[in-house]
């Protein structure tokens, strides 16, 4: 069963997706990119590979972010920070919600991913980061440099935060995968993350992938790895 949620961060609303297997089941949180949203092909591939496996899901648009159900607030008033109370008002949102509270886990992608780290939630028992870089802003690679249409205080209250500090001060099981020829994340990076985590961990490099992560290949990958993380450690 898939029903359309929405819940309120900061006193704005957060348009979602819920999919909901059966009552109590463990459920994955879906926290995407700095200028995605819960309608990437991503979340739309995983959403029901995890529910025919008996995981619920809820994937939502952060504030600003989205088409038709776009959550509210503007996506250049972004920061680290708000990011992070629009994912706690989700976890908040799931306690209500008809799943298994002591069995919840996050999957993040790239910014999404550096949510679930600075977060530090303790309500979320294993979690899986893809294409997270360590730090912001990125450094060039390649050639290229990502600029997000944000003000200028993204980048002040980026300084608040250390994501090796966090990933250090985890203690549930984290899966790192990493597209080898990410165009926007340093393989650097991904290691330095690696290297602070703590056991239980796994660092997967995807053969061939690029940042977004989307060749339907490397989405089987995804939901496989993903798929095997959870049913070991919720």
């Amino acid at each position: 069963m898939e029903k359309r949620v929405v819940f309120y961060s900061q006193g704005q609303r957060i348009f979602g997706n819920l999919h909901l297997p059966y009552e109590g089941a463990p459920c994955i949180l879906m926290s995407h990119g700095l200028e995605g949203s819960k309608d990437g092909s991503k979340w739309r591939f995983l959403s029901p590979r995890f529910y025919d496996e008996g995981f619920a899901s809820l994937r939502f648009n952060y504030r600003g972010c989205g088409g038709v159900e776009r959550s509210e607030g503007e996506s250049e008033d972004t920061t680290l920070t708000g990011r992070i109370k629009d994912y706690k008002a989700a976890l908040d949102y799931l306690e209500t919600a008809k799943v298994d509270l002591k069995r919840l886990g996050v999957i993040g992608s790239s910014f999404g991913g550096m949510v679930a780290l600075a977060a530090e939630d303790k309500r979320v028992k294993a979690i899986i980061i893809m294409a997270t870089p360590s730090r912001f802003p990125l450094p060039r690679s390649k050639g290229l440099f990502f600029a997000p249409k944000v003000k200028g205080d993204f980048y002040q209250d980026l300084q608040a935060y250390d994501l090796c500090q966090s990933i250090k001060r985890a203690s549930c099981p984290i899966l790192i995968i990493q597209g080898e020829h990410d165009e926007l994340v340093p393989i650097e990076s991904t290691y330095e993350l690696y290297e602070n985590a703590n056991e239980p961990k796994r660092l997967e490099i995807l053969e061939g992938a690029e940042h977004r992560l989307n060749n339907p290949k490397h989405l089987e990958r995804i939901a496989t790895l993903s798929l095997e993380w959870f049913k070991r450690y919720l």
